[in-house]
């Protein structure tokens, strides 16, 4: 598995990197290449280039980078890191992307995850999650290598066929990093409604639907190729519960797939994936549905 790592150089960044360590030793006999980059947008070019050489800067930003790099542990599991230039730097992280043929992009977030920020991703990862033009994992800043969960990689699915490029790019996870993989689908369920209705109908009905839906993941488990592992099917918000159930199961990651929503349509269907990016305690992989066909 190759993975491209965005390097910011503010500390708020640093769990991308860490994240990149915990990869990287999972599986000594055979790790992940990791390929660190950071990118020097124009609009900052054209600020400090009025009382600079551009040479000073890349060196200085590459100093910095592989500073970085050293305070996560990285330093012998990276390649060299690249400094690379454009106009933003999300398009820039992309066309290293598709230069070095990598299978995730992976970057940090802005909020931690004990803060209740407005903002949580960040310019450049709110702009990526949006188009999601690869599988991009999003990981806390406060994340640490020694503090990841020792569980499983943790699968959310909707049942949806967009949702098959999300389990292939899990297994893949898993086998890159040695870990279980649990598949979870959540069952959205209306609080406002259910407090107009008795709780023994509310029990019979959610017992109903959850042995349905049982069902219908271990149908969807056998067509993606994921007869035998374990799956488990719980009720509620689905944020709420497949963050929770994350913690409990202590999962260094989640896997979700994306719908591939439109800008109008983001304005009124959720995206289960982005809210895990801002919300999850632990690093969240939202994989595009064309990935690996």
């Amino acid at each position: 598995m190759k993975c491209l790592i965005g390097v910011d150089l503010r500390e708020t960044a640093a769990g991308a990197l860490h994240y990149a360590a915990w990869l990287a030793s999972m599986r000594p006999d055979a790790p992940p290449t990791l390929v660190p980059v950071h990118v020097l947008e124009e609009a900052y070019l054209l600020q400090v280039l009025r009382h600079t050489h551009l040479d000073a800067v890349e060196r200085l930003a590459l100093d910095s980078a592989v500073a970085q790099i050293q305070r996560a542990g990285l330093e012998d599991q990276a390649e060299p890191v690249r400094v690379v230039r454009g106009a933003a730097a999300e398009d820039a992280l992309v066309r290293e992307f598709d230069a070095v043929h990598a299978d995730a992009l992976v970057i940090g977030r802005q909020a931690p995850s004990t803060e209740r920020n407005i903002v949580r991703l960040g310019r450049v990862a709110r702009r990526l999650v949006r188009t999601l033009p690869c599988p991009l994992v999003v990981v806390p800043p406060d994340l640490r290598a020694e503090s990841i969960g020792k569980g499983p990689i943790m699968l959310a699915t909707d049942l949806d066929e967009n949702s098959a490029a999300a389990a292939r790019f899990a297994r893949r996870l898993a086998e890159t990093t040695g870990r279980p993989l649990v598949v979870a689908h959540v069952v959205p369920q209306d609080v406002e409604a259910d407090r107009y209705l008795p709780t023994a109908t509310i029990e019979q009905f959610l017992s109903q639907v959850g042995l349905d839906r049982g069902r219908d993941l271990q149908a969807w488990m056998t067509t993606h190729h994921l007869a035998g592992h374990p799956a488990v099917v719980a009720h509620g918000d689905v944020l709420t519960r497949l963050s929770s159930m994350a913690e409990m199961e202590g999962a260094p990651t989640i896997v979700c797939g994306s719908r591939g929503l439109g800008t109008v349509e983001r304005v009124f269907v959720a995206s289960i994936g982005s809210d895990l990016a801002c919300w999850a305690g632990c690093a969240v992989a939202i994989v595009p549905p064309a990935w690996g066909v």
